[in-house]
């Protein structure tokens, strides 16, 4: 079982959207990057869960995140995770997302990856990216671009 380098987010207020407001968000573990190929080949081979519709031409790059991942499939992951470490990961809702991206040097591979979130807003499912930390974007039925990064639980397990 392959479990991420986390890095734990303080609890406190950040400046989160376009235009910018101040929320508050809960102490965290995010994961310091996305989940690699290689971890989300782990979960396929572990599960039998099925497999992307690139995934040959995924499986040559085994350090790159992996990518065309629906947002089930994203939670199957986390669910496989947590059973198999016994700690808590889930998909970080979207204010986590952003307060861990506008921390300098908090995560790595920010770009022009999309990521899911756990939010659901104006009938979509919420996806970030890098590129503009407060641009909010929705998910459609093109999964090319989409890959996804956890959160551990601070409480419970």
């Amino acid at each position: 079982m392959l479990e991420p380098e986390v890095v734990v987010v303080p609890a406190g207020d950040a400046l989160l959207g376009d235009p910018p407001r101040t929320e508050h968000v809960n102490v965290f573990a995010i994961a310091r990057r996305p989940v690699t190929v290689t971890e989300y080949g782990t979960f396929l081979d572990a599960t039998g869960h099925s497999v992307p519709d690139d995934w040959t031409t995924q499986r040559a790059h085994a350090d790159r995140a992996i990518e065309n991942v629906s947002w089930a499939d994203a939670v199957a992951y986390c669910r496989w995770l947590t059973v198999g470490t016994g700690r808590i990961y889930r998909l970080p809702d979207e204010r986590e997302w952003e307060k861990a991206a506008r921390n300098e040097a908090t995560l790595t591979g920010l770009g022009a990856l999309r990521e899911w979130t756990n939010s659901w807003q104006g009938g979509g499912r919420v996806v970030r990216r890098g590129a503009e930390p407060a641009e909010r974007a929705f998910a459609g039925s093109d999964l090319r671009g989409i890959g996804f990064r956890i959160v551990r639980g601070m409480t419970g397990r």
